[in-house]
């Protein structure tokens, strides 16, 4: 097996009105190690968005308690609310792994 990248195209779109195609967009995998690495920024990026998302799930949590809506949807907004904990805290042990 050879050290190249595998090359996956990702499908153009056609372009409109004439103008510029646009830039064949890449994903790159490495052959075959299996080990992914992310760079820090976009861990840091996609962690800024997830804390922000999060403190608006609990406010909309905080509030959904508050009302008198269905104790289903009270429910199935806290399994979202936790669920997007369990993610924020793979993105943390992500960042601690690769020591960014």
């Amino acid at each position: 097996m050879t050290n190249a990248l595998i090359r996956k195209p990702v499908q153009e779109a056609e372009p409109q009105n004439g103008g510029k195609p646009p830039r064949k967009l890449e994903i790159r995998f490495p052959p075959s190690t299996g080990d992914v690495k992310f760079s820090a920024p976009f861990l840091d990026n996609t962690l800024a968005k997830m804390l922000s998302l999060q403190n608006r799930m609990l406010k909309t949590g905080s509030n959904i308690a508050a009302s008198d809506a269905p104790e289903n949807v009270k429910k199935e907004q806290f399994e979202q609310s936790a669920e997007l904990s369990r993610i924020i805290a793979l993105i943390c042990a992500e960042k601690a792994r690769q020591g960014a």
